[in-house]
């Protein structure tokens, strides 16, 4: 379905204007994405369900419509200077009970970078459950979406507090924190068949209330440096996991 679209105080204009507010997102369940490569990821998960674009869209499902803006409109819209020239309205998935062996938990993570980046890594080593505390940056961030070069679509994602570690934990998972105080290193680490692995705030670390929940701390010896950087040392301890298994 393709329809023109002429002024930018066009209604759906001012709607989708709405939806760069994170409190918006969460009332109405849906998000922006940008570029064809997102676009085509949601239509792929039959997320997608409005396009607006300079030019038709071919390789998208027929139903979905299509908005055809022009410069000064996408200007208005897009969070990019050198926009490809289409944004996608994107339905935010409904969660799951979590299902994978491997599970991630970011404790007040709070740079969108940082948090796309462990979304794409967490999809790539099969962390396919991530739990987000309600202090970590919203993964519908623009930058966190970027970032995560669509990992977003294919990861079960949802947002708990220290009292969901705990059911984890009570179900039989294996709680491991990343920490530079009382801790193993990483490759003295035994595997177990159930983790969540824990990786904490930018600045202040995994919090005391998850570290004393934790069933064991680790860290990663280093030269040099006092640290690492979140997604960085994710990176390195969700390999290292995956490895063993």
């Amino acid at each position: 379905m393709i329809y023109q679209i002429s002024s930018k105080q066009n209604d759906k204009i001012k709607e989708v204007l709405k939806l760069r507010k994170s409190s918006y997102q969460k009332e109405v369940g849906l998000f922006i994405v940008e570029g064809f490569h997102l676009i085509e990821m949601a239509s792929s998960s039959n997320l997608l369900e409005a396009v607006y674009t300079l030019e038709e869209i071919k390789n998208i499902d027929a139903s979905i419509p299509q908005y055809i803006i022009n410069k000064d409109i996408l200007d208005k819209i897009s969070n990019y200077k050198n926009s490809q020239g289409a944004l996608g309205i994107v339905r935010i998935k409904n969660h799951q009970e979590v299902h994978s062996n491997l599970v991630l938990y970011l404790d007040d993570v709070q740079d969108p970078g940082n948090v796309g980046t462990i979304l794409r890594t967490a999809l790539s080593f099969n962390f396919l459950d991530v739990i987000l505390s309600n202090n970590s940056c919203s993964v519908y961030n623009e930058k966190v979406i970027q970032a995560s070069q669509g990992a977003i679509f294919d990861l079960n994602i949802q947002n708990g507090d220290s009292s969901f570690l705990k059911e984890l934990k009570n179900k039989g998972y294996r709680v491991i924190a990343t920490s530079l105080q009382s801790s193993i290193p990483l490759e003295k680490l035994n595997i177990s068949e159930k983790i969540v692995l824990v990786l904490g705030n930018e600045a202040h670390g995994v919090s005391k209330e998850i570290l004393d929940l934790a069933n064991e701390s680790i860290r990663i010896d280093i030269d040099k440096i006092d640290s690492l950087n979140v997604a960085i040392a994710g990176a390195i301890s969700m390999y290292y996991i995956k490895s063993q298994k």
